[in-house]
């Protein structure tokens, strides 16, 4: 799913599109641990940051990023002695990111970063010998976020051997067989680390990471039931958090539309500024699909949607899709590009539009497969699942 990332603790070459909206870098997830007790009060908190380390090179610039009060902030140091430093104040809980050699303003794949929390006290990075062994600690937050990427590193290791397709050469995309076994294998390491997170979680319900996590994978909609469950076993002041509340509406939105329901109706134009009326396609199964030009795993399935609709068009089904952009032109090229040749809708209002608020969608690709009746049958099916179920609803050719 493509999401507005956060910056990861040791994250190479993750697959982009697993997670909602637009990225801005391409790593994967991040999440951060604290294993007892809430979060301290934050007034003007001095913090420092000590890295040091055989990786760190005399003249190597070090990036710290973060977010206060709504901005980004940008600070920028330089190596010496294989040593640097940071020295500032926060007035809330921040998570920081330190990029080396990489302006997160200036380019658009980040290789290496390292998370952590900026909190009173010394928090040290030891950016050790080989890359993605860089080991965060010194302080509360900071030693017990290391414990998670313990568990995780394993996972790391196996990731960095695996190029993302998204940055494949040109030779490189042209050979399929390889395009498909590293998007499978980056598949197969993201869940995994998920399921690792997730574990995790309920090892440690009165743990603010736990809380983390949540937000993190709430975004998933395979897991939404996981972390309904997971969610309910935190204690209530986690719950009343800003991320608490967030996590309840993620989980109360996706399960607006599930299975055996009646897929919601609506009117949209569609590409040529027609309105369509969703229910003038009962009668018939419907793939209603959620994509946008953006949307980078979204347009990757959609060649398997063409076969499929080049299947099955002749057996009933309809896909319509509903597109979350906001520029018309972008939309419009991003059609006649990918070859899409069933129904495009649009109200151009992006993650506002009433179609995606109605369906409780918090991430894209997202889809509903409904049958004749109008009822929802399955939910954000792609690739050889989708497959596999329209060839069970469809007798054989």
């Amino acid at each position: 799913m493509t999401t507005v990332t956060q910056i990861p603790v040791l994250q190479f070459n993750h697959p982009s599109g697993y997670i909602l909206m637009q990225r801005h870098v391409q790593i994967a997830f991040c999440f951060f641990l604290i294993l007892q007790g809430s979060l301290p009060m934050y007034s003007q908190q001095p913090f420092t940051i000590l890295g040091s380390g055989d990786r760190l090179q005399t003249g190597d610039s070090i990036f710290l990023s973060y977010k206060q009060h709504g901005k980004y902030v940008l600070q920028v140091t330089t190596v010496n002695d294989k040593r640097f430093a940071f020295t500032g104040h926060v007035a809330e809980l921040v998570k920081a990111n330190l990029y080396r050699n990489e302006n997160p303003e200036k380019v658009n794949l980040i290789t290496e970063s390292v998370q952590l929390y900026l909190e009173s006290g010394v928090s040290r990075v030891d950016y050790r010998h080989a890359a993605g062994e860089a080991v965060v600690s010194g302080t509360r937050l900071n030693d017990t976020l290391q414990l998670l990427q313990n568990e995780l590193i394993g996972l790391v290791q196996q990731r960095m051997r695996i190029k993302d397709p998204d940055y494949f050469t040109e030779v490189e995309r042209r050979d399929t067989a390889l395009v498909r076994r590293n998007k499978s294998e980056l598949e197969r390491i993201f869940y995994s680390e998920a399921d690792i997170k997730l574990a995790f979680a309920a090892r440690y319900p009165k743990s603010y990471v736990s809380l983390d996590v949540l937000h993190e994978l709430s975004r998933l909609n395979s897991y939404i039931f996981k972390i309904e469950d997971l969610f309910s076993r935190l204690p209530e002041h986690l719950r009343q958090t800003q991320t608490g509340v967030v996590i309840r509406e993620r989980i109360q939105k996706k399960k607006q539309v599930l299975p055996g329901v009646k897929a919601v109706d609506f009117t949209l134009p569609d590409n040529h500024n027609n309105l369509i009326k969703f229910s003038s396609f009962t009668g018939r199964y419907v793939l209603l699909d959620f994509w946008a030009s953006w949307c980078g795993p979204c347009r990757e399935e959609h060649p398997n949607l063409k076969l499929l609709y080049e299947r099955y068009k002749n057996n009933g089904l309809v896909i319509v899709s509903v597109s979350l952009d906001t520029d018309k032109q972008k939309w419009l090229r991003a059609i006649e590009k990918d070859g899409l040749m069933w129904p495009q809708l649009s109200d151009l209002k992006g993650n506002q539009s009433h179609v995606y608020l109605a369906y409780g969608i918090t991430s894209i690709p997202a889809n509903f497969l409904i049958n004749p009746d109008g009822e929802v049958v399955a939910k954000d099916m792609k690739g050889d699942a989708l497959k596999n179920e329209l060839s069970r609803i469809f007798p054989k050719e």
